[in-house]
């Protein structure tokens, strides 16, 4: 017939964008012979996708670099040369990445790097200043960022009488009576409980503190609502998943076990599990207690929740 198409003009799933090996449709991409004079969809910006292992691991290290930038001031390249999104702009953004799976990773590096100033300067000074070195080497690593949390927690719960005064006071900036007085005694207990440890066991408990501390504090996060409707907190619990949760849970406890062998060479893999329960016990202990008083959990709180497990950590190993 005149009009009928001939063979090679008849439209094919292989011209008409969708066919792909296997059925399944790439979109709107031609995969055919380009007609003459059309623009290639490979346009001049065009990159070759990432196989799924490649971006996989990728994501992994987007993920591993945010929670280093957000947990630390250590300065850590992402892979396009270009820092995250800032979790300060958190609160309008649904893509904020925080990185919790990699946050016992982040203790693991303060306690490597508590290590080498210790093996730096150990032949010179006594374990007491070594120790202190350690306790301010700490608030500097994080940028007193969980120490703030602590002392905004301390003004705001033991200063106000209502819910309402209390997540008021936590709000505001200015650093209260109570707020001075607990950062002193975080200080304080960890600079005493970590002189209590001898010299030999004064690293392995540093990493087994900051490894959990920060395991503990995402737990909270995750189990514990939010008390304030907006916020950063509000946006830190929105991205951390369940399974990301698991992932650090699994990590911390394999370090726990590693490190507590390291401790004891006979029961040290007990050891590392009684301090890895030990860490979600104290998280689970504040975050009900810190959500009896004021409906629910806020930034601050995941501060103060890692610091205090950070002290009751430290009080465990010095009685050993």
């Amino acid at each position: 017939m005149e009009n009928e198409p001939t063979p090679h003009s008849m439209p094919t799933e292989r011209d008409s964008g969708s066919w792909r090996p296997g059925g399944t449709s790439y979109g709107s991409v031609s995969r055919g012979r380009q007609a003459p004079g059309a623009q290639s969809p490979r346009g001049p910006k065009w990159r070759p996708s990432l196989s799924p292992t490649n971006t996989s691991l990728g994501e992994q290290y987007a993920e591993f670099v945010a929670a280093v930038q957000f947990l630390s001031v250590l300065p850590v390249p992402s892979r396009s040369g270009r820092a995250p999104q800032s979790t300060q702009d958190a609160s309008t953004s649904s893509q904020t990445r925080i990185g919790a799976a990699y946050f016992p990773i982040v203790g693991l590096i303060f306690s490597l790097l508590l290590w080498l100033v210790t093996w730096i300067l150990g032949f010179r000074l006594p374990h007491l200043a070594l120790t202190a070195l350690c306790v301010v080497g700490l608030v500097i690593l994080t940028g007193g960022l969980h120490l703030d949390g602590l002392m905004d927690s301390c003004d705001g719960l033991l200063g106000g009488r209502t819910r309402e005064r209390k997540l008021e006071i936590m709000r505001d900036s200015r650093v209260g009576s109570f707020g001075v007085l607990g950062g002193i005694c975080a200080l304080l207990l960890k600079w005493a409980f970590l002189g209590s440890i001898s010299g030999a066991h004064l690293v392995p408990s540093l990493m087994l503190t900051l490894v959990l501390g920060r395991w503990a504090m995402l737990l909270a996060l995750y189990v514990f609502p939010n008390a304030r409707t907006s916020g950063l907190g509000v946006s830190y619990r929105q991205v951390v998943t369940r399974g990301q949760v698991l992932q650090a849970g699994v990590i911390s406890l394999v370090i726990a076990l590693i490190v507590g062998a390291w401790l004891a060479s006979g029961l040290g893999l007990l050891i590392g599990l009684l301090i890895w329960v030990c860490a979600g016990i104290c998280a689970l202990l504040f975050g009900n207690w810190i959500n009896a008083q004021i409906g629910g959990l806020t930034g601050d709180s995941y501060g103060a929740i890692e610091e205090f497990t950070e002290v009751v950590l430290l009080l465990v190993l010095a009685l050993f």
